[in-house]
């Protein structure tokens, strides 16, 4: 089984070709704001050096979110358009899944990254699992959850109040900016197409986990 997979929910965006298990090919970039520039050429560019035509896709994984608005509307517009045009599966991976995806620790982890506006996105993992619902939460309300187990703390959101974790007894911050990956997008895609667990393509939507700035502030007067 060929998988195309994207992921544009953070400022690192990427694609990947993986088939039956195995990583083939994957495109990464880190330009804030330019998904719309490098999404297309990038996927032009890893079927190109497999000598893979765009037909021999058997399915399209997408990072869903929660993160950046439009970032998570580019990608998802342009997963939805090849699934549509090829007549090909779609699945929506959770960003956050895709971020501890693989990663070799035997600790419970926490997947944290930047929501703005003084929150997180967060969501907490034990043996490969996910343990409860993902969240918005302070930086402090955090803190409070890590004291429940000796956690690993990963992404970009771990570094960002490093200064609020790191006194935690048990807690370990990952030192290294960690962002979901397309190929771990692809991955576990794979995995849920081999299920027959495609999404609805009319009905996929890029997971926000709160409103936006603009629905905040609500319409203009």
């Amino acid at each position: 089984m060929r998988v195309l997979g994207i992921e544009t929910s953070t400022d690192m965006g990427g694609v990947a070709l993986v088939e039956d298990g195995v990583l083939r090919a994957e495109w990464t970039w880190n330009l804030p704001r330019g998904h719309s520039v490098r999404l297309i050429p990038a996927v032009e560019a890893v079927l190109k050096g497999l000598d893979w035509r765009v037909e021999d896709l058997d399915g399209v994984a997408v990072g869903v979110g929660p993160g950046s608005f439009t970032g998570l509307r580019i990608g998802l517009a342009t997963a939805k358009g090849f699934a549509l045009a090829l007549g090909k599966p779609i699945v929506g991976i959770p960003s956050l899944d895709a971020m501890v995806y693989g990663l070799p620790s035997s600790r419970p982890l926490c997947a944290i990254t930047d929501a703005k506006r003084g929150e997180l996105f967060v969501a907490f993992y034990h043996d490969g699992n996910r343990v409860g619902p993902y969240q918005v939460l302070t930086p402090e309300r955090v803190a409070e959850r890590l004291l429940q187990a000796p956690y690993l703390i990963v992404g970009e959101g771990a570094l960002l109040y490093r200064e609020v974790f790191e006194g935690i007894p048990g807690v370990e911050v990952f030192p290294f900016r960690l962002y979901p990956k397309a190929s771990s997008v692809a991955l576990l895609g794979e995995k849920r197409l081999r299920r027959g667990e495609e999404d609805d393509l009319s009905s996929i939507v890029p997971f926000y986990l709160r409103p936006s700035d603009a629905e905040l502030k609500g319409p203009r007067p």
